[in-house]
């Protein structure tokens, strides 16, 4: 079956999938696909697929489905509704999920499930970030959800570490508290971010969830369901563990180390996807030393380089040029060099050194560390010379505090070196985060 087009205004579209399925879903799409408005809409593949009844509805505008024309569209699909399906299910996700649950009600909705729902982007109705308030024009004013567009058993699928995301799914259990005619049943994906379907994706996982929305059993089971089934699908999916590693590196630095180095990482998710964020990598490889793990953070350093190198990904590595060299990470993954045409510090990808940076190491000498570079296998001690750096065969004015693992590069001033912008180098008085450098032995 083809889905057509039965409604087309300049923002709102209605598509149509007649299907088989005596039930029909209603979905939503979420913004930042206005541009494939009528080509396309939520689900559209699967529910041409498994000839499953669908009205997917589509905006060419951020309005987050307010506009008159949406409501002309409610008429003319609760008229289709009505004539032919049992029973609504309603689907959505973010703004879509906003408009699952808003027009609940107005559709008649057995079930809605609203993935990262949002309850208004109007500030005046509550805290908004100022990038959705800015999109809110006079018109959508007073837009956000109420008790009385409750309808039927709603369940919101979001990531409770997620502020505004729990703070929505709280104010709807509140309006339940306060007599609205509905369930609200919350289910946690944790690791999802406000983007939870990237957690969930994938064909037969939405015909799977499709199935157990439609199933007349009790809200609790369906619940139960759905739990056990978004944590099965979110335990494989790429997108959920790469927010896994963004969200926990800092705090469980060996944990990541361990899923990195495991032979399920490699296996069954899609490992190129993450690995591509060299700054995430770089910034585990820091972590890791910082709280200790130091054989680790040196076994993974080497196997990204390797890695970005080849293509080819194990931990540990093979041996390369730079095996022994002391090499510095800063706060965003990226390695502390030195660049002999323009005479200043630089920041780079360790593998490709960007122009023609070197990696700056430590050379300790009476107790004392110095940055030095090795070039054509000599060792050099880096220097003041005036607003430069110069290299020079012995240690100079410029010289490491070290603390640990980690150090800061310090000038006869006893300021502490920051790069700013990879090219630009600057000295502080004072210490700071980002002008720590993790000492990581490749």
């Amino acid at each position: 079956m083809t889905s057509i087009i039965v409604f087309d205004s300049d923002d709102i579209v209605v598509h149509f999938n007649e299907g088989r399925s005596d039930y029909v879903l209603v979905t939503f799409m979420g913004i930042g696909h206005e541009a494939n408005a009528t080509a396309s809409y939520f689900g559209k593949p699967i529910v041409e697929r498994e000839n499953i009844s669908c009205i997917g509805i589509t905006t060419k505008v951020r309005n987050w489905y307010t506009s008159q024309n949406m409501h002309t569209a409610l008429r003319l699909i609760c008229s289709l509704i009505k004539e032919r399906y049992r029973s609504v299910i309603t689907i959505g996700l973010s703004a879509g999920a906003y408009a699952a649950i808003k027009y609940s009600r107005i559709l008649g909705a057995r079930r809605t499930l609203a993935l990262g729902p949002q309850l208004t982007i109007d500030d005046r109705e509550g805290n908004v970030l100022p990038e959705w308030a800015a999109l809110c024009t006079p018109s959508m004013r007073g837009m956000g959800i109420k008790p009385q567009d409750l309808h039927g058993t709603i369940f919101t699928l979001f990531d409770r570490r997620h502020v505004d995301d729990n703070a929505t799914v709280q104010h709807l259990l509140d309006y339940v508290d306060q007599g609205a005619q509905a369930e609200i049943v919350p289910i946690n994906v944790p690791s999802a971010g406000h983007i939870v379907y990237e957690s969930l994706k994938g064909s037969a996982n939405l015909v799977a969830l499709i199935a157990m929305l439609n199933e007349q059993d009790a809200t609790m089971s369906c619940a139960r369901n759905l739990r056990i089934a978004t944590s099965r699908f979110r335990r494989s999916n790429t997108t959920n563990l790469y927010n896994k590693i963004q969200s926990g590196y800092r705090k469980f630095p060996k944990l990541v180390y361990d899923i990195l180095s495991s032979e399920r990482f490699c296996r069954d998710f899609r490992y190129d996807d993450i690995l591509r964020d060299e700054t995430l990598l770089f910034r585990v490889c820091a972590a890791l030393n910082e709280k200790g793990y130091v054989p680790q953070s040196r076994a993974l350093l080497r196997g990204l380089i390797d890695y970005y190198a080849s293509g080819e990904f194990s931990p540990g590595g093979d041996d390369h040029v730079i095996v022994g060299m002391p090499v510095m990470l800063d706060h965003r993954g990226r390695t502390l060099g030195y660049s002999s045409r323009e005479r200043r510090f630089t920041s780079s990808n360790i593998v490709w050194m960007e122009g023609d940076a070197i990696p700056v190491s430590l050379t300790h000498i009476n107790r004392v560390a110095y940055p030095s570079i090795s070039l054509f296998g000599r060792r050099f001690f880096l220097d003041l010379d005036g607003h430069d750096i110069r290299a020079s065969v012995s240690p100079g004015r410029i010289h490491a505090q070290c603390r640990g693992t980690t150090c800061g590069i310090r000038n006869h001033e006893e300021r502490y070196l920051t790069v700013v912008g990879d090219r630009e180098m600057v000295w502080s008085a004072h210490q700071l985060s980002y002008e720590t450098f993790s000492v990581v032995t490749v």
